[in-house]
Formats: structure tokens, sequence, C-alpha cells
């Protein structure tokens, strides 16, 4: 009997600890539970891929994924060009095209850099339970910085803080308070043949959100591609619009995302940003070319955009014992790890400029590989690391051989 009592007490002290602690986790456990089979794609490679010599064979071996285009800008014969033209989803590089925006507006005079915004205005624009961590960190960061002050921010420090941190809620806002024409304009003043022009992100997570559209992602994906781009555009400008302006529907949509997210599996979402702005490894380095020139659009407005991407000059711990200067836009996040660059090498003097996409990404792989933000070493590494180019560069020449 005393046994028996024994493990009567321990069963049911198990079951009630076990139950508190899944009680307490209990979305957790749901989001792993549901995604436990995307959890496995790609684990092939997690044992392969340790190193950035790994990564580099991942993209030899899985051309659908990726994209690189790099080059010295003294030497055209240094080019790697793996996947160059490739439309492939720009994730928060969008945020380039908003920073040039700026700038335009800073050169013409029509912004004030020093103007104060409200960063209650700016919460505004950010969807709950969407990369919300992301703009809590963001205010951190700025906060840390005495960037805030009353609880405002310069637009100089909000464009900083973006190009650092890519937060959707500083991007929305900044996309939402410019003139719209200013996007069509700006695909011509920068001769764009292959991109796209940014989208309020806002908008964008609610257009690919099951629960939000009530349709699967396989339909919201083929709606896209049979509407015309500017349908589209139009379309998730208004559902972002309706979010920011309509009160009514704000709490509706507020409620929905508090109860489910966006209702996606890590793989519907991965595939859902297929519909988001595209554009090329190859035009994207042009562009960054041209900045490093002091000829994107003129010198002031490529001084401007260059000062807001030299954010890792003043954050990364040792960077300038490899570079004399260095600039970037990153993105990481569901199947996706993008990112432009430029750096000047300490050893060489040498300027290189870089376009790099994974996207569409298996999920198991994904988090594997972008945990330790592997993209952002590998773009460094490919400007300083002669064996890492030569790796690189074997890939290209023979991706399929192991």
């Amino acid at each position: 009997m005393r046994i028996f009592k024994f493990f009567a007490v321990f069963i049911i002290t198990a079951i009630i600890l076990f139950g508190f602690v899944i009680g307490l986790n209990w979305n957790s456990f749901n989001t792993f539970f549901d995604n436990r089979t995307a959890l496995m794609e790609g684990n092939e490679w997690v044992s392969k891929s340790t190193s950035l010599k790994g990564l580099s064979e991942f993209m030899g071996a899985n051309p659908e994924h990726a994209s690189l285009s790099s080059r010295v800008i003294t030497a055209p014969d240094s080019a790697i060009a793996f996947k160059p033209d490739t439309h492939r989803v720009m994730g928060t590089l969008q945020n380039f095209f908003i920073l040039t925006a700026y700038a335009i507006e800073i050169d013409e005079g029509s912004v004030n850099p020093e103007s104060l915004i409200l960063w209650d205005n700016i919460s505004q624009y950010q969807l709950t339970n969407v990369e919300e961590s992301a703009h809590n960190n963001a205010f951190e960061t700025a906060f840390e910085r005495e960037w805030i002050s009353e609880g405002s921010i310069t637009i100089n420090n909000a464009l900083r803080l973006l190009a650092e941190t890519g937060d959707f809620a500083i991007a929305d806002y900044l996309w939402w308070n410019i003139e719209q024409s200013r996007w069509h304009e700006l695909s011509g003043e920068l001769n764009l043949q292959e991109t796209e022009m940014p989208l309020p992100f806002s908008g964008l997570y609610l257009a690919i959100s099951t629960t939000i559209q009530g349709k699967s992602i396989s339909q919201i994906i083929n709606e896209h591609n049979q509407t015309a781009p500017e349908e589209w555009r139009s379309h998730v400008v208004s559902l972002s619009e309706d979010f920011v302006l309509n009160e009514q529907r704000r709490k509706e949509l507020t409620n929905l995302l508090n109860e489910h997210r966006l209702g996606n599996t890590f793989i519907e979402e991965r595939d859902g940003m297929i519909v988001f702005p595209k554009s090329t490894s190859s035009e994207l380095t042009g562009l960054t070319e041209k900045l490093v020139r002091n000829e994107l659009i003129n010198e002031n407005i490529s001084r401007l955009i260059k000062e807001w991407m030299r954010w890792p000059m003043n954050v990364q711990r040792g960077i300038t014992a490899d570079f004399t200067d260095y600039g970037a836009i990153y993105d990481n996040r569901m199947g996706l790890m993008n990112g432009i660059n430029f750096g000047t090498s300490v050893y060489t003097g040498d300027t290189t400029v870089q376009a790099l996409f994974l996207d569409q990404l298996p999920i198991g792989f994904w988090f594997h590989a972008s945990g330790g933000l592997m993209h952002q070493d590998f773009m460094q590494r490919m400007i300083i690391d002669p064996a890492l180019i030569k790796q690189m560069k074997s890939e290209i020449r023979n991706p399929l051989e192991r």
C-alpha cells in the first residue's frame, strides 16, 4: 500500500508539473507541434554547414535558393556571379529604397533630417505578433543611445535605426510619410529594370495571412500571380491603410493577430513571402557600386545613404581590425537570409560591393544557419578572406561536384 501511495503521489505530481509547464508555454508547444515536419526540412545540411565553407557548398548544391553578386570595384575581373539575374524576395533590403527616397528629399530640402517623430506614431504601424520583438529592440537601442527624447526621435536617427534593425514599423511609417508618386519616380531615376519598389510590411503580412484572408497560401499566391502588378500594389497598400487608419478594422485585425498571429505554419509563411517585392543580386550590386562611387543620383545623396548604412562600424566589436570602411543592410526572417554590403579591406585597400540572397530556404536549415547569422559573417569574409573567395568561385564553376 505504501508503494502504491508513493507511486500515486509521484504520478499525480508529475502530471501537475507537466500540465503547469505546458500550460505556461501552450502557444510555444502548439507552434512546435504544428511545425514539427517543417523543422526537419533541410536537416541533412545542418551537420554539413557548420562552417562558411559548408554554407558555400549548400549554395552550390541548391542554386534554387541562392544568388550572389560580388566584385571589387577597381577589378572587374574579380566578379563572382552566382544566379545573379534570378528574381528573389528582398525582405528588408527594400529599405535601401526608403533610405534613398529620404536622402533625395533631404537633398532637395523637402525633409528636415532633424524633424522629430513621436515614437508612439511609429508604433501605430506595428502588427501585433509580427516581428514585434524587433520593434521593441529598436526602441531599446534608440533609448540606450539617447536618440529618444521626450518620446520622439529625429528622422535622421530613425533612418539610421532602419538601416541597422530593419524594423517594420519604422519602415512603414517612413513609407507612408512620403509622396507615393516618389516610388515611380525613384524607379526611373535609378534606371531599375528588375527591381520592384517597396511596399508597407503591414500590408504585405496581412496579404499572406491565411486567417485574415480566409484563403490558403496556394490560393493567395495564385491570385498574386494572376493579378497585374499595380493592382497587387493597390491591394497591399489598402490592407496597410485599413490597419493604420480604420480604427474599427484595426481592432478586429489586432484581436485576430493576438489570437492566431498570421494563422500560418512556418512553411506557409516562408512560401507566402514569394509575393513580396523582388530584385536581383546583379541589380542591387550595381546600385551599391554607384553608391560607393558617389554616383547614386549625386554625391550628397550617396553620402547620406552610406552614413546610415555604416552602423556596423559603430556597433560591431573588432570590425575595424578587418575594415577601414563597411556598410550593410541585412535581413533574417522565416526561410530568408539576405544582405547588401560594401567594405574596404584593411589588408588590401580594395573596396568590394555585394548582394546575397538566400530565400525560400528549408525551415530546419534556416533555423540552423540564421541562429548564428551565418550570412552576415559570410558576406564580410567574402571581402577579406581569399580562401573563402576561392571556395565560392569553385562552387560556381562546379556546383554539382562533391
